[in-house]
């Protein structure tokens, strides 16, 4: 039986036995529900581990000794206000064997060889079963690839509410957490507003341009964005070891010519599309390093430089990020020179792909709007454009880690449901 509380636009947290997690339900399922109850525990030496059962014998989940021993939560092991861990694993033993294990009240009492004694309450056990444990819906998101289908169906959300609510505030990084993109609307028309939201989640990510940056016309610029010129579909500073995640752009002035339209792609959904239809083409981009660099002085002097695959996967073959950008692409290849005709051929195939009409969006953005993308997933780009003396474009920029946001995730989703942190 699950306990559920209805706010819409938020993930269901749930036991995977019990329902299947979907992205942007109404629903989030708080723990500590009613649970069947538990009457017996049997000491299974040979697999080292208690088995807790039902009423009727039937299992609920099995505990190994050592993890009992090293997760006990009286005082004498675990802090409470700093949630760490006062038993270090010097003085862990992995082979440690209980004396007595006994039920009382929902509660598992073990005693040690020690005499230490350790409390657990089932519902604390319930939230710990190790295979069937649920994923945590912040860090495992149900990611939606795109097409240019999402033209009219970018998530949309207020300045205002972001600042002013909680639930807005969630719902946008889920957004961005599952689409990759997303639009604030009505900001005002003036610097500081990506700083507003920055400190909403906790701080913005410094770089050498900055805590945030100006896109403006510049005179001798140090970067193609700081021109008029077309700005082909990239993430942002590929030659960083570790690239911003989160990007936020406010308009703040627009030019009234055609030109300065901002385009969108899913970087994942052309990674897909790429990986079935020519696999080799996607191990190329998956395994050999391409490198990216960029030099120039701006907050600081700098010289940076990276090299990664431009496709790249976690271990369990999700992807982790994109990392493409061909106006930073170093002119050296640290590669072989044999694999360097095939590394050229699977840019232009990823790049052809890039550009197909099914694939990108694009849009004009007013005086007001913040879009906002997931920098390691959705490449951006610019049309060109002219500025005049009556006509400029000003964008504000910055950026936000993911650690950051998805930590304001779980701290409004805990607030919501009155849950303790795991």
């Amino acid at each position: 039986m699950m306990l559920s509380l209805q706010i819409p636009g938020l993930i269901r947290l749930h036991f995977r036995q019990a329902c299947l997690r979907v992205p942007y339900s109404a629903t989030i399922t708080a723990r500590g529900c009613k649970m069947a109850t538990f009457t017996r525990v049997e000491l299974d030496h040979p697999s080292r581990s208690c088995l807790l059962k039902h009423d009727d014998g039937n299992l609920i989940g099995t505990y190994p000794y050592v993890w009992l021993r090293d997760n006990c939560r009286c005082d004498k092991c675990f802090h409470p206000s700093s949630r760490g861990r006062l038993v270090l694993m010097g003085n862990l033993d992995p082979d440690i064997l209980p004396d007595v294990a006994e039920v009382e009240d929902q509660t598992l009492n073990i005693r040690w060889p020690d005499d230490h004694r350790s409390q657990f309450p089932l519902s604390w056990l319930k939230e710990m079963q190790f295979s069937d444990m649920s994923e945590d819906p912040v860090s495992t998101p149900v990611r939606q690839f795109w097409g240019n289908e999402m033209q009219h169906k970018i998530p949309t959300f207020s300045f205002a509410d972001i600042l002013n609510k909680d639930k807005s505030l969630h719902d946008w990084i889920e957004a961005l957490r599952v689409h990759g993109l997303a639009l604030i609307k009505d900001a005002p028309h003036k610097e500081g507003a990506v700083l507003e939201i920055g400190k909403r989640i906790s701080f913005l990510k410094t770089t050498h341009y900055g805590n945030t940056f100006q896109v403006l016309t510049k005179f001798e610029a140090n970067n193609l964005a700081y021109t008029n010129a077309e700005l082909g579909l990239h993430v942002d500073l590929p030659f960083n070891a570790y690239p911003p995640n989160i990007q936020m752009l406010h308009c703040i002035k627009q030019v009234h010519s055609t030109g300065g339209e901002n385009q969108f792609c899913d970087g994942y959904k052309v990674a897909e599309d790429i990986k079935h239809v020519d696999p080799e083409v996607f191990r190329i981009l998956t395994t050999i390093p391409v490198d990216f660099r960029d030099c120039g002085t701006e907050y600081n002097v700098y010289h940076v430089k990276h090299r990664s695959p431009i496709i790249q996967l976690l271990p369990d073959g999700r992807y982790k990020a994109i990392s493409y950008n061909d106006q930073v692409r170093a002119p050296y290849i640290q590669i072989p020179v044999q694999d360097v005709y095939k590394i050229y051929q699977a840019i232009k195939m990823l790049n052809t792909e890039l550009y197909k009409e099914e694939n990108k969006i694009q849009i004009k953005l007013a005086e007001g709007d913040i879009v906002s993308f997931d920098n390691q997933r959705v490449l951006h780009g610019r049309s060109g454009f002219v500025v005049t003396e009556t006509s400029e474009r000003h964008l504000e920029g910055a950026y936000i880690d993911w650690d950051e946001a998805c930590s304001r995730m779980r701290v409004i989703r805990e607030k919501m449901l009155n849950e303790e942190p795991l």
